[in-house]
């Protein structure tokens, strides 16, 4: 069994700078939080589930835990704002269709793997018409607190013998050497040095994935 799996925004579409301009902006009229340190960890923790970085302020403003009820409602504005104002003129990176097409022949099962809430991402992928490359599309939830509880789902139900990850945040390198996944990571918000310190197996742009993947073969 070969998996391929992928992170969404940074790799198949790229709004992280964007998302994290609006996070500021956001935590700053609601927490007073200074908006560009909020944006800058935004970028910083590219990989981790949205809620933990709301989480991290919170506490850091308030000194105590966000409780579902306002992060929920927070969040919720969070999501309206982007399904608004920027997912509808959304356009894939270049190359990336090419290498989901590429993938969907190449490999026994593709997923998704995404820090955004579950019915977001699904919301996202459908959106931009690639919904059908995928047999699995994973966001946060209840259930997936974080990507860790994606690649045990995929590990559990596949089985695979092989799988080849691409993301373009830290987080990610560091998960898919922790399930032992050959990780590929682009360089589209973070530098090279960065994702090979935090554990990519590869690093390379969107462009040179295909003939990367063919080597892998």
């Amino acid at each position: 069994m070969r998996v391929f799996g992928t992170d969404y925004d940074g790799v198949i579409i790229n709004i992280e700078p964007q998302k994290a301009r609006a996070f500021g902006v956001l935590l700053n009229k609601h927490w007073g939080v200074n908006k560009d340190e909020a944006a800058q960890f935004w970028i910083e923790t590219g990989g981790k589930p949205r809620r933990y970085k709301f989480e991290y302020f919170y506490n850091k403003q308030f000194k105590e835990k966000l409780n579902d009820e306002k992060y929920q409602k927070i969040e919720k504005e969070y999501s309206h704002l982007l399904k608004d104002k920027f997912y509808p003129s959304l356009k894939l990176l270049p190359h990336a269709l090419q290498i989901l097409q590429y993938a969907r022949s190449h490999y026994d099962f593709l997923f998704v793997s995404s820090g955004v809430p579950m019915q977001e991402i699904q919301y996202l992928v459908k959106l931009n018409g690639v919904s059908e490359y995928f047999n699995l599309i994973l966001g946060t939830d209840k259930t997936y607190s974080s990507k860790r509880e994606h690649f045990q789902k995929i590990i559990t139900d596949q089985k695979p013998d092989l799988i080849v990850y691409i993301a373009d945040g830290l987080e990610d390198m560091k998960i898919a050497k922790e399930f032992k996944a050959i990780s590929v990571g682009i360089p589209t918000n973070h530098s090279k040095k960065k994702l090979f310190d935090a554990g990519a197996v590869h690093v390379c742009s969107l462009s040179e994935v295909i003939p990367l993947l063919e080597r892998l073969s």
